[in-house]
């Protein structure tokens, strides 16, 4: 059993600069009244795309895997959700199949919204739809940045902004950003290793990164 303390659960969520940690205390509140905790270990999945209908879940603790259920092949990954970042919420709401698949990257603790809890809040709080749409512009906007960092030129400059994206060091931000240290390899599409190739093996380090001013972080290339 995770031991973090409700309180520090709720405010890894409740402050984090992603849509949720901006919206209204008492939606917050609604919200995290009526979530139920899950624990999933690393490597199990959290959805399938094949998945009928979803709870919409908070990442309170550790990373998960996300794939697109559009993607061709081997259905590569596409992102890494962190601490503070939310799930789900898009088929909750829709009442559609997801058309995401997640898997936990690490040990991972979540706080799940029953998806009929969150039907009900919304209907009793049309004006908290705001909120929701806000997460969906958010997702776009997270979508938009992996593209635009796989078309920058610069090898380099490719590097460094897609290995901060995947380690959520990126807007929005992991609420721990101390815990920065991701495990990304060559294998891992969503760390395109176009924009890693080159780069060297061992740590992925940016020659003059620190020269530039550029922010370091760090993953096994």
């Amino acid at each position: 059993m995770n031991p973090m303390a409700l309180a520090e659960r709720c405010a890894v969520l409740t402050d984090h600069e992603g849509w949720f940690g901006t919206a209204a205390p008492e939606f917050q509140q609604a919200m995290l009244s009526r979530c139920e905790w899950r624990e999933v270990t690393a490597g199990q999945p959290i959805y399938n795309a094949s998945d009928v209908q979803t709870d919409p879940c908070g990442i309170v603790d550790g990373s998960v895997e996300i794939f697109s259920r559009y993607g061709a092949g081997d259905n590569p990954m596409l992102h890494l959700g962190h601490e503070g970042s939310w799930i789900g919420y898009g088929a909750a709401v829709r009442g559609q199949p997801l058309r995401v698949t997640t898997v936990a990257r690490t040990n991972v603790l979540l706080a799940c919204v029953p998806w009929r809890a969150m039907q009900e809040l919304l209907r009793e709080r049309p004006d908290w739809w705001q909120f929701i749409a806000r997460a969906t512009l958010e997702y776009g906007d997270i979508a938009i940045s992996g593209y635009a960092d796989s078309l920058l030129p610069d090898s380099d400059r490719r590097c460094a902004c897609t290995l901060l994206r995947v380690a959520g060091l990126q807007f929005p931000r992991r609420s721990r950003p101390e815990g920065r240290s991701v495990h990304i390899t060559q294998d891992d599409p969503a760390a395109d290793p176009a924009a890693l190739r080159g780069t060297g093996p061992g740590r992925a380090g940016l020659p003059g990164a620190a020269d530039r001013g550029c922010s370091r972080t760090q993953g096994d290339c």
